[in-house]
């Protein structure tokens, strides 16, 4: 019996739904270009499987994997947006025969089952999948997103643990990984307290002495080197002793910074610049400790921590900021308790309903980065505020080499966009960052208010604005209104992308071309501008 095309798109679509209750995906999430997680390894796995992918299973969603799932999405009758969220890895995980369900009730072979009845491998999804992951990415190991997904990068991460600890190399986190990792953690967490208590001048000392630091490296000295550095305003990542692509981009911008050779590898002379750095900031921290401190504590009570996932029976500080930021945006109403219950994911998957999101009321990265940009904007503002505020806003906002920064934040995230002249603010979403940063107004609401501010016009004309990311911090830049392909966003009534502009070298903006060489000169009239409200 031969079915035509017409049904048997149906009959797809049906069975992916069917599927939701036979196995339903824990995180919900979507991946666009840009990300890496367990999740996509996966998904590259099933892509392969139907002959739709030819390139490397890496957990990276690079142009090859989207364009793979654009072609999955046109065959299977579904939206090509070449963006992998809940339909379409429900439909290619069906398709591809790929299983998904938890194998927390197996036992490895060769390995006792673990305290908890259970041992953990390559397609288990669990919170305790979610806890290794966390463990492993504390220890260096893991640096994928943390799904509760096990997928290859966890795979990778708990071989690499297992062969440096002396255990059987499986991938099979048993009970004998899960002990040592928890061995592991305990020794970390001794050291790095009894270090910081002994002092910085003391780990510098040693770190000095010590061997070439770069690439690759996984060892206590990374570990000082990160956090004096972190000190030093150079770092923004985690503290992990692992050496990875944000260290090696602090070590190269402290070098450029210092006058040292710039080559991302930290020898002795990098190791003692820093060490005298830490010295002179020292006797400068001391006196202004008092306000900084204040500061940073007013910071971190308003942003909430990205790297953490919050759901339904979490209970923490994080939730009680949740529920308030929540409250304050209008989307909250119960007490602030730090318990995450049924009124708070509600609210959750409220918001997350107006900023398009997975409404699946889970508070994860691009969540909770998305609540960070709208509370950093002023609750549901689209307005400035009076001249004072002014003032002091533009006292926080940076001029900064856009290179240096760009991968501080991750594709999917959200920022807000100020345009001091007109009080005007409005939300993104980030699409790509490479010599500028593309992204799409986050809702309808958001197009409109951003054309508003461009006076009703839509133009290429450049429009010196602030922008706020998700850790607070905010930098000059620039940007035009004007929709062009490529977009993911299909309700925000913006057919397209747009581009802003930070700053770069004019003579890098000049090899690109006029127009980049117009928006720098723009963010240069503007930085001006800005250093005025400042006073």
């Amino acid at each position: 019996m031969k079915i035509n095309a017409s049904l048997q798109k149906i009959i797809t679509l049906v069975l992916a739904v069917f599927m939701i209750g036979a196995c339903a995906l824990a995180s919900a999430q979507s991946y666009s270009l840009g990300d890496e997680a367990d999740e996509i390894a996966t998904i590259q796995t099933a892509l392969k499987q139907l002959k739709l992918y030819s390139g490397e299973i890496t957990g990276h969603y690079g142009s090859k994997t989207q364009a793979a799932v654009k072609a999955f999405q046109k065959k299977y009758a579904l939206e090509d947006d070449g963006i992998a969220g809940e339909d379409t890895i429900r439909a290619l995980f069906d398709a591809a025969d790929v299983s998904e369900s938890s194998s927390s009730s197996s036992s490895s072979s060769g390995s006792s089952s673990s305290s908890s009845g259970s041992t953990l491998r390559h397609g288990s999804r669990s919170d305790a999948v979610r806890q290794l992951q966390e463990d492993l990415k504390d220890l260096g190991y893991y640096k994928g997103t943390v799904s509760g997904h096990y997928g290859s990068l966890t795979e990778a991460a708990v071989t690499a643990f297992q062969k440096a600890n002396g255990l059987s190399a499986d991938g099979i986190a048993g009970s004998k990984t899960l002990a040592k990792v928890a061995t592991a953690l305990k020794k970390n967490s001794g050291s790095s307290s009894s270090s910081s208590s002994s002092g910085s001048s003391s780990s510098n000392s040693s770190s000095s002495s010590s061997s070439l630091l770069k690439y690759g490296t996984q060892s206590s000295a990374v570990r000082t080197l990160q956090q004096n550095l972190k000190d030093l305003g150079y770092y923004t990542g985690s503290v992990t002793g692992n050496f990875g692509k944000l260290t090696k981009e602090a070590v190269y911008n402290f070098q450029k910074a210092n006058s040292l050779s710039a080559d991302g590898i930290a020898g002795s002379k990098t190791l003692d610049k820093i060490a005298s750095k830490l010295k002179s900031s020292g006797s400068s921290s001391s006196s202004s400790s008092s306000s900084s401190s204040s500061s940073s504590s007013s910071s971190s009570s308003t942003t909430l921590d990205t790297s953490k996932t919050l759901m339904l029976n979490t209970k923490d500080d994080e939730v009680k900021k949740l529920q308030k930021m929540l409250n304050k945006l209008g989307f909250y109403n119960g007490n602030i308790t730090g318990n995450f219950g049924e009124k708070t994911e509600d609210a959750v998957i409220a918001f997350q309903k107006s900023k398009g999101l997975t409404a699946d009321g889970i508070a994860g990265k691009r969540t909770l980065a998305a609540i960070n940009a709208d509370y950093k904007r002023g609750v549901g503002s689209s307005s400035g505020s009076s001249s004072g505020g002014k003032a002091e806003q533009a006292g926080k906002v940076l001029y900064s080499n856009f290179y240096s920064w760009r991968r501080d934040y991750s594709n999917g995230e959200y920022c807000t966009v100020y345009d001091f002249k007109t009080g005007y603010s409005w939300t993104l979403r980030i699409m790509t960052k490479d010599a500028h940063m593309d992204a799409e107004p986050a809702t309808a609401s958001d197009t409109e208010i951003m054309n508003k501010a461009f006076g009703g016009e839509v133009t290429w004309s450049p429009k010196v604005v602030w922008v706020t990311f998700s850790d607070g911090k905010t930098y000059i830049g620039s940007t035009h209104n004007v929709p062009h392909t490529p977009y993911h966003l299909r309700d925000n009534n913006f057919d397209g992308h747009l581009c802003v502009h930070f700053p770069i070298p004019m003579e890098t903006a000049q090899n690109i071309g006029p127009y980049a060489t117009s928006h720098q000169e723009a963010i240069n009239e503007g930085w001006e501008a800005t250093k005025k409200l400042q006073y």
